[in-house]
């Protein structure tokens, strides 16, 4: 639902820029076996550039806007850092501006122009997605069990509202990408990087709620369908006759897509279709001098559309190149919080994707 293209452009000056840049990269600190968390670091410095006092992720390249996804992503690092107190302060701003009457979703855009108010009370899956994912953690790490209930709320209305039998595929399911707008008569409107697919599994699982690990296993057969003979694109319409363009939305492997490599190789699928693809078409920029990294591609052509330098897009690229296995030293780059909201958060989430994955995307 969010618009990434406006991302390319790099912040020059303003708040997040003074922030200064913590330069510790996968090969100083993942290897390590004891003592402090050597990442904790780069949480502190991404809520020092990212965090308000009361809890709101701040997307400051879109209006200072927050979102439901943001809201969600810094819960589940706030999570993966035993951070409960900044979890607590997340929660609480998500649940008090966001909450929306009838279900137990999240409106996906609020704007603090005129004091603050939401801007769309429609939902964005994946946000509720991580709002789920990181409760069920939460409640397993900090043994809260009232997290588990609240986790459930939110799984149980996401299959209610957002989970639809596929067109043309018997006993398939598809994710939709909220709850309003993305039924058409002609298919449904789908958005494949909203499946993360160790996270649906692991909250149906706790939750109790079978259609979300359903879907969750569906989405990876039609990630690979999508990946066959391309790159997987931002958007797609998934119709009785299969996925064709969605119309008016991105068809390019682009700044939603370009998340799947991450959501895989964190499930434990690095070597999904999706990821080989990804990997194939980072290859050139791996190990390079340049700084540039794809951030949009045409799918079939492979035509590079779009580049950035910001580090959380080479970070991605590095994950999805290491599922073929471990890559030359400093070849992970190194965190910085002056990058924008988007490729920073992209970032720390590689960067605990890889070690929850058991592997490394380096050799010391």
């Amino acid at each position: 639902m969010i618009s990434r293209r406006s991302l390319i452009t790099l912040l020059a000056g303003g708040a997040v820029a003074a922030v200064g840049a913590v330069q510790l990269g996968a090969s100083e600190g993942l290897g390590a076996t004891a003592g402090p968390d050597p990442l904790r670091p780069l949480w502190d410095a991404w809520k020092t550039a990212h965090l308000a006092p009361e809890g709101r992720v701040i997307d400051a390249f879109q209006d200072n806007a927050s979102h439901s996804e943001g809201q969600g992503y810094g819960l589940v690092l706030a999570e993966a850092f035993g951070d409960l107190e900044s979890f607590e302060r997340i929660l609480d701003w998500s649940m008090a501006n966001l909450s929306r009457p009838g279900d137990n979703l999240f409106s996906w855009l609020w704007k603090p122009a005129d004091g603050g108010k939401v801007i769309d009370a429609n939902n964005a899956t994946d946000g509720d997605i991580f709002h789920a994912w990181a409760l069920v953690r939460a409640a397993e790490r900090f043994g809260r069990n009232a997290y588990l209930d609240q986790a459930r709320g939110i799984a149980t209305d996401i299959a209610r509202l957002c989970v639809r039998d596929r067109p043309g595929r018997s006993g398939q399911t598809v994710l939709l990408p909220g709850e309003h707008g993305f039924e058409k008569p002609e298919g449904l409107i789908v958005n494949p990087a909203y499946i993360c697919p160790r996270a649906l599994s692991e909250i149906g699982r706790a939750c109790r709620v079978p259609e979300l690990e359903t879907v969750a296993a569906d989405g990876v057969a039609l990630l690979a369908q999508l990946s066959r003979d391309a790159l997987p694109p931002d958007w797609v319409m998934v119709s009785e006759t299969g996925p064709e363009p969605a119309p008016g939305k991105s068809s390019h492997f682009g700044y939603e897509a370009l998340r799947l490599p991450l959501y895989l190789v964190w499930s434990g699928l690095a070597g999904h279709p999706a990821v080989q693809r990804a990997a194939a078409a980072y290859a050139p920029f791996i190990g390079t001098h340049t700084q540039a990294t794809p951030t949009v591609i045409a799918p079939r052509t492979g035509e590079i559309i779009e580049t950035s330098s910001d580090a959380g897009y080479r970070a991605i690229a590095v994950l999805a190149a290491c599922g073929n296995g471990p890559l030359g030293p400093n070849q992970m780059p190194a965190f910085s919080a002056r990058q924008p909201y988007y490729p920073s958060t992209l970032h720390l989430l590689a960067l605990v994707a890889q070690k929850e994955a058991s592997f490394s995307c380096y050799s010391l």
